[in-house]
């Protein structure tokens, strides 16, 4: 509906006064300096207001364990940098807020034996060690961390020129923030890495170029191995639809030959004790535990958790919004090419997937897939918020 049929054609003047102030040009303007105004707050917050949580000090003591012989040296050196670089009320959080923190605080060997659950991050450890080396290990998951929310702002920027959705950054931006891309950037976690490399990855998905689309996405795999799930859903999404489906299953077989290699050489305990560990109770120690697997803890796992993201979470929430906003696409006509098309359901099995796997609640988790969704439904949709001529609206 345009000024016109609104109001009357009385309104020509209030028309063509709105269409020069609220031309295609000034919202494209003002839609990327919003954007952009949103990634530069963030890159102020990652960068002098970093939150310390205990992960953390697991990441450094990984970063040193190389150099130095016994468990008391590596505990001593990864708390004595936290400690340095964070304030007394955050070195408290992650010492003394709960007795596990206490624990892990007073005894090494435990605090030693649960680095298989974070070395298994093999890019973004080595990320660390190398730039621990120049910047000091704390400040290095720091700059990692604001490094990742300038590449995702700029990658979201090119990626709304290339396919002609700029005034749809006026959406991406809040909703960005609420998937978590604030809180990740401030927080030592490998999420908007694995975003850094997920976000190309999906673009070229979108046109048809899986072979362009594979680098991105064993990089990202690197990151955090769970990004295997990618693979698999997008594996499933090509057969589902008959384009590229010997490609994507060989980048899956690729990527299960690389799997093992990796998690073995970080000696991690296996899904179902990590899983245990992080959905149904911390464990002080975890040398030797190994738990059978239990069914009904595991169910009991998943519907805590799912409470848990509701009461608390957006991207549930976001996702259901999602998958609405591309049923009304398809509803109202757009034209959807197969490639955006094994995007949105690989993503969404993903998404899916990841949380029945490892059902975590935090919203930081599913940045890495939420936010290729959120622009291939961009792409879609297009969106113009511009008042200039009717043939802009008629693309709203």
């Amino acid at each position: 509906m345009t000024i016109e049929t609104a109001f009357g054609h009385r309104s020509g003047p209030l028309s063509n006064a709105l269409g020069r102030i609220f031309s295609t040009n000034v919202v494209n303007t003002i839609s990327v300096g919003v954007f952009s105004l949103i990634v530069l707050g963030t890159l102020a917050l990652a960068y002098f207001n970093p939150v310390y949580n205990w992960d953390i000090l697991a990441y450094v003591g990984i970063a040193v364990e190389d150099r130095l012989e016994t468990a008391e040296e590596i505990h001593a050196t990864a708390y004595k940098e936290v400690q340095d670089a964070a304030s007394d009320l955050q070195f408290y959080k992650v010492t003394a807020s709960i007795p596990y923190r206490v624990g892990q605080y007073e005894n090494p060997e435990h605090f030693v034996s649960l680095f298989p659950m974070y070395r298994v991050k093999v890019a973004y450890t080595e990320a660390i060690k190398i730039l621990g080396d120049v910047a000091g290990h704390v400040h290095a998951t720091t700059i990692i961390s604001t490094a990742s929310a300038a590449l995702v702002g700029f990658i979201i920027i090119v990626w709304s020129f290339r396919q002609d959705f700029v005034q749809g950054l006026l959406v991406v931006g809040p909703v960005a923030i609420l998937i978590g891309y604030v809180f990740s950037a401030r927080e030592a976690t490998p999420d908007l890495m694995m975003a850094v490399f997920s976000l190309p990855a999906i673009y070229f998905v979108c046109r048809e170029k899986p072979l362009f689309a594979a680098p991105f996405l064993y990089l990202m795999f690197l990151v955090r191995p769970d990004g295997i799930l990618l693979f698999f859903a997008l594996l499933l999404a090509s057969l589902a639809l008959g384009k590229h489906r010997l490609i994507y299953l060989g980048l899956f077989v690729a990527c299960v030959f690389l799997y093992f290699p990796v998690v073995g050489s970080a000696d991690h305990p296996g899904w179902w004790t990590h899983f245990y560990f992080s959905n149904i109770e911390y464990q002080d120690d975890m040398r030797g535990f190994a738990p059978a697997f239990d069914a009904t803890l595991y169910v009991k796992a998943l519907v805590v958790n799912l409470a848990r993201t509701v009461q608390a979470y957006d991207w549930l929430m976001l996702l259901a919004v999602f998958l609405f906003g591309f049923v009304l696409l398809v509803r109202s006509g757009r034209e959807i090419s197969k490639g955006q098309w094994i995007a949105v359901i690989a993503l969404t099995l993903c998404i899916g997937g990841k949380f029945v796997t490892f059902p975590l609640p935090d919203d930081r988790i599913y940045l890495p897939y939420m936010l290729p969704l959120l622009l291939v439904l961009m792409e879609i949709w297009r969106p113009v918020f511009s008042l200039s001529t009717e043939e802009d609206h008629s693309r709203v």
